[in-house]
């Protein structure tokens, strides 16, 4: 299982994991759906404040922000696609248990910030060196990603210049 090497995957308390899992089982059992609404169906269930975590950044990203000073052509990317998370979610003989779902899913739903070009190929391995990100930087927004002066740029003022090597 592909995972980001600095992952801290969101948890969520006893109630909505139960309501997630009952959810999944439906869509699971839910033969005449394609599995695009399911992804999403779930996806949008699932969604919150934690969604879609920066928990790494590419040496690329670094040097955008380092030269630009804002985060304009950045993307989240997800080290394991979307689609093939889904895959693995609903693509099976018999569907997970809660915890099990619980834990792939949201192993698998923190992001890295990545440049544009590097987020529009398949696959991860021609991205440039993930780096940590501490974890209230990134935070503004929902599916935006947004650079506040104060905050994420004054974080990669202080990393040293050939940290993103």
């Amino acid at each position: 299982m592909l995972g980001h090497p600095n992952n801290r995957p969101h948890t969520v308390d006893k109630q909505t994991g139960a309501f997630l899992h009952l959810l999944y089982e439906l869509l699971f059992m839910s033969s005449h759906l394609e599995l695009r609404v399911k992804q999403r169906t779930f996806e949008t269930a699932a969604d919150s404040k934690n969604s879609w975590r920066v928990v790494s950044i590419t040496s690329a990203a670094i040097d955008h922000l380092r030269e630009t000073g804002s985060a304009k052509g950045l993307q989240r990317g997800h080290l394991l696609s979307r689609s093939d998370r889904a895959k693995y979610l609903f693509n099976r003989y018999a569907p997970l248990s809660r915890d099990e779902l619980l834990q792939y899913f949201f192993e698998h739903d923190t992001v890295a910030l990545v440049t544009r070009v590097e987020n529009a190929k398949d696959g991860v391995q021609h991205w440039s060196k993930l780096h940590p990100v501490p974890g209230d930087l990134f935070t503004a927004g929902s599916f935006s990603i947004y650079a506040r002066k104060g905050k994420e740029l004054a974080w990669i003022k202080s990393l040293p210049t050939n940290s993103a090597a």
